[in-house]
């Protein structure tokens, strides 16, 4: 238990430096996110008409359409170079959707 403990606690330490550390980088990659999903937002626009319920079906859209894009890029180059699925891409999909419904709330 002790053990665990420790290891769970080195594990907490050596995430928050590296946090404090690529701070500056971990924002502007929100940031980038934030405005890949803007972009994607105004390309869809004159596809849906603008009454309230096609502006909600197109920010559904993007906001489940945008993580399975990013996520799929570094998915794509594991599977060619390794061959097989990259493990942890729905996790990954999870995460860049977290943090693109995080940068909405916190940005807006």
């Amino acid at each position: 238990m002790k053990n665990h403990l420790l290891k769970q606690s080195l594990i907490y330490l050596t995430l928050s430096i590296i946090v404090v550390v690529f701070a500056r980088y971990a924002q502007l990659l929100i940031v980038y996110v934030d405005l890949l999903y803007t972009y994607i937002n105004i390309k869809l626009a004159p596809i849906f008409n603008h009454s309230e319920l096609a502006t909600f079906i197109r920010k559904v859209i993007s906001l489940v359409v945008l993580p399975l894009l990013i996520a799929a890029i570094p998915a794509l180059i594991f599977r060619v170079i390794k061959g097989k699925h990259m493990p942890y891409f729905i996790e990954m999909t999870w995460l860049i959707w977290l943090v693109i419904v995080l940068s909405k709330i916190l940005i807006r």
